[in-house]
């Protein structure tokens, strides 16, 4: 279900940078705002955002398997950015509820089940943050393949690697240039909204 207060803060952003570039222009030549500009709006979080983005961790926690509480994502706070992030992985349905979080604090995650595909996005749309998996389509590698690939360009973008042998992962997915590597929902939240944050404050 998607929360109207998030929708209507979005479309706010919208009509307000639509209205300024009205204004600008009428008042001496134009100004060009991209869409990649619209993808910097500050956001505050209402408790529901937060609250419903808690609820789908404790769901991803349930599809994983995970006994006990979730938890919490007290420190995710009551401002985010909204933000596009690219999530590859060959089974995206898995992750749903992840997917859900992310969208409830202010996230549009485009998906990308293969490496080609995620090489398609990234050469043409800005992204704040990069998910990605390992293993895909039967290549153990693809994911560190993908990082080093990313890196090689000089593309300095946050790389997340979210994966269930998270404690297995071999140094050399870091050393090619992973910037975390987690196996749970909450620390893919939080890593995603302290990087995402920290990049909009730079």
């Amino acid at each position: 279900m998607v929360d109207t207060g998030l929708v209507v803060l979005i479309l706010g952003g919208i009509v307000v940078v639509g209205a300024l570039v009205l204004l600008w222009r009428a008042k001496s030549g134009s100004l060009k705002v991209s869409l990649s500009d619209v993808f910097k709006l500050d956001l505050t979080l209402s408790p529901q955002n937060t609250a419903s983005a808690q609820d789908a961790v404790r769901e991803a926690n349930k599809k994983q398997g995970h006994q006990g509480p979730a938890a919490e994502l007290t420190d995710v706070g009551n401002r985010s950015v909204l933000a596009r992030i690219l999530w590859v992985d060959d089974l995206p349905d898995n992750n749903v509820y992840e997917t859900l979080a992310l969208a409830d604090l202010g996230k549009f995650v485009t998906a990308a089940t293969s490496t080609e595909a995620a090489r398609a996005y990234l050469s043409r749309l800005d992204f704040a943050a990069i998910i990605t998996d390992l293993s895909r389509d039967g290549d153990r590698d693809a994911g560190l393949k993908f990082i080093r690939e990313v890196r090689e360009t000089g593309n300095r973008i946050p790389i997340i690697v979210y994966t269930s042998s998270a404690p297995r992962v071999p140094g050399e997915v870091r050393d090619a240039g992973a910037d975390a590597i987690v196996d749970l929902p909450h620390e893919l939240v939080r890593e995603v909204e302290s990087r995402v944050v920290s990049g909009k404050s730079r």
